[in-house]
């Protein structure tokens, strides 16, 4: 390239290299499997490669980092909300972070979320996932944002942007579906390899008993189907164990 350019870049293990094409970029991600980067310690989904300057560091994040894993699942969360809203259109999104060893998304609904649902759900994050619809960042005016979800009929989110000081906001948007969302996310719905929704509990709107009770369903996700095996077994061993502690606590003699 003629001049010549100069980009740090940085495995997780933190070791560097230096590089002088940003083409080589792409090959040094895609080859370490990283999930986002840093760029100047910012986090950016691997769409913004190209946005990559002379001078500019870059950082890899895999799945191995904690970093890694909340993206990973907080897109997760994403793609499940998207699931949600398609199959019952008048359900008010709240609040869906990634947790440890999982995600949660808080919906405000008039029904009760039931097994037969929670399959249903999965099976259409499932063509969510099937489609592999970019997660696309856009950035917009807190202003403008209010209006859009206003009209979305989002009272959560109206309420979210109206408690936020910055004038600018991001949102991103797969497939159609769109949510107010810092991120960054994956690259697309297609990197999402394995996932399980849990169960469902009530949550307090921002967990004060004094706003409305939400129903939130927990999930996790993996990068590869191997390793959900194992954490739904060790989640059902821990289930079995409650159960026969309870059981040996609830024995009595007279």
């Amino acid at each position: 390239m003629a001049g010549g350019i100069e980009i740090k870049l940085i495995a997780e293990d933190g070791s560097e290299l230096d590089i002088t094409e940003t083409s080589e970029i792409e090959k040094h991600v895609k080859k370490a499997k990283a999930i986002a980067v840093r760029i100047n310690g910012q986090s950016a989904s691997l769409n913004s490669i190209t946005t990559i300057r002379d001078d500019d560091t870059v950082e890899i994040i895999t799945w191995d980092s904690d970093a890694g894993k909340e993206i990973y699942r907080h897109s997760t969360s994403h793609v499940m909300a998207h699931a949600v809203k398609k199959l019952f259109p008048d359900v008010k999104l709240a609040i869906g972070p990634a947790i440890q060893d999982g995600y949660y998304y808080d919906f405000d609904i008039s029904k009760t979320f039931t097994p037969e649902d929670l399959a249903l759900i999965e099976k259409e994050m499932s063509a969510i996932i099937k489609k592999d619809a970019p997660f696309i960042r856009k950035e917009m005016s807190k202003k403008d944002a209010a209006r859009l979800f206003e009209e979305m009929g989002e009272i959560y989110k109206v309420e979210l942007l109206n408690d936020l000081t910055d004038e600018t906001v991001t949102l991103y948007e797969e497939d159609g579906f769109t949510d107010l969302c810092r991120g960054p996310h994956l690259a697309s719905t297609g990197k999402i390899a394995a996932f399980k929704l849990l169960s469902v509990a009530g949550a307090y709107w921002r967990g004060n008993e004094k706003n409305k009770m939400l129903q939130r369903i927990y999930g996790t996700a993996f990068n590869n189907s191997k390793d959900l095996r194992k954490y739904l077994d060790f989640l059902e061993e821990v289930k079995k164990r409650d159960h026969r502690r309870l059981a040996r606590n609830s024995t009595f003699s007279v």
